[in-house]
């Protein structure tokens, strides 16, 4: 609950940027991204935001959502929640207020609809609401596609009515779709091309949890549906098996002061369009791989044997194999099918054997799929962000080179300085929604990075994951056993939402940006992590050495050989050390970075940090900066954010390792490069 203060300062936050209808709301800093669009039209009208999206071309998705609880709570007529109360009006403002928020998610239309759904055995109704900022990578020029969608089915005899929101793309749509068709004799036709509208669809005829388990990809989506017949009304929310896209909720504040009690739910891609709307400690992050419902609370779709066995251990079962063709098909077929777009696409090549990889198995599907359209080749756009000759940049060139250059790649470096780096700081914090020091000092390049990437693209292709799969991290030298490691790839597998997927979401977002994760394809996780995890283990004298043995060589032996084209990736890429993405940009910003935040902090502060967070206490100057800028952006939300235990990565493995400190690590010689 939330009461004097609080609900104060968390109403009078959102009315700040009232009078430019949301879309610059809660920016602390002169530069953000919808400032030139508040300039232009200081009260945007759909036909202004049109012509504002024709010219952007910068599209990413985002969802608010909003319905009245009919079913814990019963009250009396409507309740005093903002984000309902003009349901029935032509122009709910204060939901384009709310939507608006997540402009930065770059829309290519912002859509809001609301109304009443259901009707209980005394006539009494449910008020609801969405709103949604469309991606256009799918069947981008149909109308028909934008969201919240609105669709009326019959099943099996039955009316129903959903309304739709989501965010995310279903890489196996129409898969689902000719399932429906050819298994369930579905007969309602798709109104669209959009990938998501098959939701809708599948929800209609198989409702939320088959709906959620049979999606392939990265999704978060809010369903409401009526029941026309029996006027029952089911509420839905889902996150991907991964968390690669975000979902958030919390229960409505009731702005009447004599009833106190949280009466409705509220959802959101992000926790900035929440504040001001729902009670700060209600707010929860939906954990990957669950769904939400009002009956139930959050349940967890997600259960595979790898993941969620103790016992697991296929490798010790006679006749089971998995061979390096099946590894690196399986590799392909998550490449492709993560090409799926109607617009142009790029990836990110950081100079580690990630990206290296993804781009080795990329280039020749990019080039085969341009000959099948036609017309002339054109080099796939690439992005690598560092300081100048780091080790990272280096390596990207090194990478490009040996891809045959800019004939097939359009390879763009985005350097930057440790000066430019401090005045990012609140914005990377507004729109990363965190305080963990580690997650905010990598996710700065990323900020650059994909800041130079929307220029030329709306979708990119990532490295990210790798690590979680093939025991990436220079602290796994220290696993005691196969088994010790391979509970450690579990362990950090279950934070990738809360960590780099929580990055690559928000960095790429803030700029229109879509980001995809191959490593993570389901299918291909399976397959990994039912490899023996003697295969992973790391030898100490071969990461000191820098020798064959080191971390991750499963992987970089699986892709040691030339790709389809006969290109390799560079031996001194391919065996390079493990650079957190913090580290391997330039290794002397970050304690510059440190330096400067942490003169910003007294010892009379930092002295009293327990006291002002008792929660997830800051044990640096240079965290208890990153906690103070949170607090004025989020308030009372500090309990959502699930940081690292002990500080670090590193720190929470079964085993004790010294690589690492609360401040990253501790021998960058270890990053040393021969390019």
């Amino acid at each position: 609950m939330i009461f004097g203060k609080q609900i104060t300062t968390a109403l009078s936050f959102l009315s700040l940027t009232g009078s430019i209808s949301g879309i610059a709301a809660f920016a602390p800093f002169s530069t953000h991204p919808a400032k030139h669009l508040v300039n232009r039209f200081e009260n945007p009208t759909s036909k202004q935001r049109n012509e504002y999206d024709e010219a952007s071309h910068r599209l990413m998705c985002g969802l608010v959502a909003a319905i009245d609880d009919i079913w814990t709570s019963k009250s009396v007529g409507f309740d005093n929640i903002s984000l309902l109360n003009d349901h029935d009006k032509e122009k709910n403002q204060v939901l384009e207020e709310s939507t608006s928020i997540l402009y930065h998610r770059g829309p290519d239309g912002m859509t809001c609809s609301s109304g009443t759904i259901g009707q209980d055995e005394t006539g009494s109704k449910a008020r609801w609401a969405m709103g949604h900022t469309r991606l256009a990578i799918v069947d981008p020029n149909n109308r028909k596609a934008d969201m919240p969608f609105q669709l009326d089915f019959t099943v099996d005899g039955q009316k129903k009515k959903i309304k739709l929101a989501a965010n995310g793309e279903i890489y196996n749509h129409e898969q689902v779709y000719a399932d429906l068709v050819n298994k369930d004799g579905w007969d309602h036709e798709r109104i669209s091309g959009s990938d998501c509208e098959v939701i809708a669809h599948h929800f209609a005829k198989h409702g939320g949890p088959a709906t959620a388990a049979k999606l392939d990809g990265m999704f978060a989506f809010v369903v409401f549906e009526e029941n026309v017949e029996t006027g029952t009304v089911k509420a839905f929310a889902a996150r991907d098996p991964v968390g690669i896209k975000p979902l958030y909720f919390g229960r409505a504040i009731n702005a009447d002061p004599e009833k106190n009690d949280a009466s409705g739910f509220v959802f959101s891609s992000e926790l900035k369009a929440l504040v001001g709307h729902v009670v700060p400690d209600s707010v929860k992050a939906i954990p990957s791989g669950h769904y939400w419902t009002p009956e139930e609370g959050l349940v967890c779709f997600y259960n595979p044997d790898w993941l969620r066995k103790d016992d697991y251990a296929p490798w010790e079962e006679e006749g089971h194999e998995v061979t390096d063709d099946e590894i690196r098909e399986a590799f392909k077929k998550a490449i492709k099918k993560r090409m799926m777009a109607d617009v142009d696409y790029g990836f990110f090549l950081s100079g580690g054997v990630d990206s290296a990889v993804v781009s080795n198995v990329l280039l020749p599907l990019y080039k085969e799929a341009k000959l099948a359209e036609g017309g002339e080749y054109k080099p796939i756009p690439t992005f690598t962000v560092g300081m100048e000759n780091s080790p990272d940049v280096m390596a990207a060139k090194g990478v490009v080179k040996e891809l045959g250059g800019s004939k097939y790649i359009d390879h763009k470096i985005r350097n930057f300085t440790p000066e430019e780096v401090f005045d990012m700081i609140p914005k990377i914090i507004y729109h990363m929604e965190t305080y963990e020091a580690e997650l905010i000092r990598s996710s700065i390049p990323n900020w650059f990075l994909a800041e130079a990437a929307a220029k030329d693209v709306k979708m990119v292709l990532t490295g990210e994951g790798a690590d979680e799969l093939f025991a990436g991290y220079l602290y796994f030298k220290d696993a005691d056993s196969p088994m010790a490691l391979q509970n450690e790839l579990k362990r950090i597998y279950g934070m990738l939402g809360n960590i780099n997927l929580h990055r690559t979401d928000r960095m790429t977002m803030a700029h229109g940006l879509e980001a995809r994760v191959p490593f993570l394809d389901t299918e291909f996780t399976k397959l990994i992590m039912s490899v023996n995890p003697k295969k992973k283990m790391v030898d100490a004298e071969a990461v000191k050495n820098n020798e064959r043995g080191r971390e991750k060589t499963m992987l970089r032996e699986l892709f040691e050989g030339p790709n389809a084209d006969g290109h390799i990736i560079p031996k001194p890429v391919l065996w390079r050390a493990k650079a957190m993405q913090c580290e391997g940009v330039g290794e002397d910003w970050v304690s510059i970075l440190q330096r400067k935040v942490s003169s910003l902090v007294t010892d009379e502060e930092m002295n009293g940090a327990a006291e002002k967070f008792p929660l997830n206490t800051p044990h640096t100057k240079e965290e208890y900066y990153y906690r103070r800028l949170f607090e004025e952006y989020f308030p009372g939300m500090d309990h959502v954010i699930v940081p690292w235990e002990g500080g670090g990565r590193a720190m929470g493995a079964s085993w004790k390792s010294d690589m690492y400190t609360r401040e990253g690590l501790k021998n960058v010689n270890l990053l040393s490069h021969s390019l």
